[in-house]
């Protein structure tokens, strides 16, 4: 099931698991395909070694990707009397706009009750949806919008993309020639760095027209609750008294290992006072003598 374009009203409930990069394309007609590099044709290097230089191909890819590639995306934090209508509005305000919850967590303390909402929605329907909920009965804390151009980085892959498939295409035609173990061994080499490359690059291309065609917005939707003093419950007298007893035999027990620990200052004051007491005893016996 796809998502209908940006003017529709209408909403179905799919799956984004493995559909948002279609659906992505779909949304926006302003949007271009995230694909659009492979029909792209310009002249190769004559050799995977060759020193020629790229400006055509640049050149060529420039002139397909001449829309600005902006990411958008920011938080906005809402205090509510009803969160629950409020919910229900943001839900239906998603639906006329072809967004979906990307994480929804929800909260309730004595405190307050909070969701915590990370909405995807179409770029071309993000500033409807950010005034849209300005425009609300609720009470707008706080705003943070971002804008990103990705713009450079989207032609710079997909240049080094297009030539590293030239590259992949001349090696697989040299290792169908290759006559000895070493050089077949040496092509396949290049050939499987070339391909783990190709997919980081198309990975990280569809990433970026994911966020481009998707704008996200973080919601934090809260609702302070009235404070209601709730004593705890005393224990009864038995227990306190269990509880008493146990906490002067802990007592006990930590005197004890207090003393076993500084046994050896124990040990030195006794005998430093038996010494003392000594000698003054014999101080006596002298002074009775004379």
């Amino acid at each position: 099931m796809l998502l209908s374009a940006c003017g529709s009203s209408g909403y179905k409930s799919v799956s984004y698991a493995e559909e948002v990069a279609v659906d992505a394309i779909m949304v926006c007609d302003e949007e271009a395909e995230y694909d659009d590099y492979d029909n792209v044709q310009y002249a190769p290097p004559e050799s995977p070694h060759s020193s020629r230089s790229e400006e055509g191909a640049i050149r060529s890819y420039e002139s397909t990707l001449l829309e600005k590639k902006i990411i958008k995306d920011g938080d906005i934090t809402i205090q509510t009397r009803d969160i629950v209508a409020s919910k229900t509005d943001i839900d239906d305000l998603m639906k006329s706009l072809n967004a979906y919850y990307e994480r929804e967590n929800f909260k309730n303390t004595d405190y307050r009750t909070t969701y915590e909402l990370v909405i995807r929605v179409p770029a071309c329907n993000f500033e409807k949806l950010i005034s849209s909920v300005e425009q609300g009965k609720d009470e707008v804390e706080g705003k943070n919008i971002r804008a990103r151009d990705v713009t450079e980085e989207y032609v710079d892959i997909t240049t080094r993309l297009a030539t590293k498939r030239e590259y992949l295409k001349q090696y697989t035609a040299l290792l169908t020639k290759a006559s000895t173990i070493k050089d077949i061994l040496e092509i396949k080499e290049n050939i499987r760095s070339l391909q783990e490359e190709i997919e980081r690059a198309e990975g990280r291309l569809k990433y970026l027209n994911d966020q481009v065609t998707f704008s996200t917005l973080n919601v934090k939707l809260y609702k302070d609750k009235e404070f209601i003093y709730k004593p705890k419950p005393k224990n009864s007298f038995l227990e306190r008294v269990k509880s008493g007893l146990n906490t002067g035999w802990k007592i006990i027990v930590e005197f004890v290992l207090f003393l076993v620990s500084i046994w050896s200052v124990l040990l030195f004051l006794i005998l430093l006072l038996f010494f003392v007491m000594r000698r003054r005893k014999k101080r006596r016996m002298r002074k009775n003598i004379s």
